[in-house]
């Protein structure tokens, strides 16, 4: 007899069921804290009946709430099943829309009795883990830099709005800037300081001799006298604007160590020299796609990699008309389909320069000489890179 151990996870707590294959209710419905002493009570009681070897626990990937009780049962040499809560989604519809946690559970363990959630958990290596671990505190830092950015160019405006004048586009953003500009957070503190303390500023930032900079601390020092900012020397979004700076110094380092960490652990993996190969992308772009697909071998068919990644096409039906190609499901993973767009960006962006034969530049050309949209060709070129990459992982081969 076969038995199943359901848990419909929640933040930090979950409803626990314990069921055989005959319909039997050995346990529960009862709802649990995720601590120690709850899960060494399930274990306890799983022991005592005596049905480990014939067990099953099975629960859904619920964001991050579900990696403590997979972290116990997996430790604790359990068969253990985390899977897609869109199998339970396509198998939950009823008239009456009952929803409680018990019925979720009951209706858990019928799925997974009738075989429809899937029996075989892939376990990733450690090394996957951590990459993705790493990767995802890269775009949480790169997301949070991009906010604090906005912000610094909004403050700024209110108290020097010449001061990109003298540092144009991505520059305003290097150190050198932003080491000025928090010493001399207005244009007020600039007017009396005499040109060589402005250049000293500058080129005590980056060890440069200090002439070097006189000519810019100039052009400073002229747009501040003609400026006439939004606030007061004396405001309060002057010190906003230091404490910006400090901040985005401080993201921009964490930003720079996690790339190194994430490039590193990357290498060591049997994808990355396969990835990197590929025109246009570079280490770090190479390391992410790995930390996001992770084991790329997994995949049996190039089909399953593009609906992980959420880049499968729709079918849409009505009546008697059907598109096979529809929008994409953006069901997948949000961030692999982030990077895979970002990279055929810049892959046609520099082949456009340097390689005008790249099959995927040809390809986007094919697709905008038919009259499709921008970004509609960018979807179409990240479904051929994914194509590629797996073509390339899975032969163990580097592109030409």
């Amino acid at each position: 007899m076969k038995y199943v151990l359901v848990l419909d996870v929640a933040k930090g707590k979950s409803m626990f069921l314990l069921s055989s294959s005959v319909g039997e209710i050995l346990f529960g419905p009862i709802e649990l804290i995720h601590n120690l002493h709850n899960f060494q009570f399930i274990d306890s009681k799983i022991n005592d009946l005596d049905i480990k070897n014939d067990l099953t626990v099975v629960m859904e990937a619920t964001n991050i709430y579900h990696k403590a009780p997979e972290r116990f049962f997996l430790e604790n040499n359990y068969h253990t099943i985390v899977f897609n809560p869109i199998i339970t989604k396509k198998s939950s519809y009823n008239l009456r829309k009952t929803k409680t946690d018990k019925e979720d559970c009951l209706k858990l363990a019928n799925l997974f009795f009738k075989g429809d959630i899937p029996i075989n958990y892939y376990n990733h290596p450690d090394i996957f883990v951590r990459l993705n671990e790493l990767s995802r505190q890269y775009f949480h830092l790169n997301d949070s830099l991009n906010r604090h950015k906005n912000r610094f160019k909004d403050l700024l405006h209110l108290c020097f709005p010449e001061f990109d004048l003298c540092f144009k586009d991505s520059k305003i953003f290097e150190l050198t800037a932003l080491n000025f500009i928090r010493e001399f957070p207005h244009a007020d503190f600039i007017k009396d300081k005499r040109i060589d303390a402005l250049a000293y500023n500058m080129a005590n930032t980056n060890g440069r001799h200090i002439n070097y900079y006189k000519r810019k601390a100039i052009k400073i020092k002229d747009l501040a006298k003609l400026s006439f900012p939004g606030v007061p020397k004396d405001s309060n979004n002057v010190q906003n604007l230091q404490q910006i700076v400090d901040i985005i110094i401080s993201i921009t380092n964490e930003k720079l160590s996690v790339e190194s960490n994430l490039i590193a652990l990357a290498k060591q993996t049997a994808f990355f020299d396969n990835i990197v190969s590929i025109f246009g992308i570079g280490d770090l772009s190479a390391s992410l796609i790995i930390a996001e697909l992770k084991d790329i071998s997994r995949f049996s068919n190039i089909k399953q990699l593009t609906a992980f990644c959420g880049l499968d096409p729709t079918i849409v039906q009505s009546g008697k008309s059907i598109n096979f190609h529809g929008p994409i499901s953006k069901r997948g993973n949000k961030y692999a389909r982030r990077l895979l767009f970002n990279c055929s960006r810049n892959i046609i962006s520099l082949s456009a320069k340097l390689n005008r034969d790249n099959p995927l530049f040809l390809y986007y050309l094919k697709k905008k000489q038919e009259g499709k949209h921008y970004y509609a060709c960018l979807t179409a070129c990240s479904t051929k890179l994914i194509r590629i990459i797996f073509a390339l992982c899975k032969d163990n081969s580097n592109a030409l």
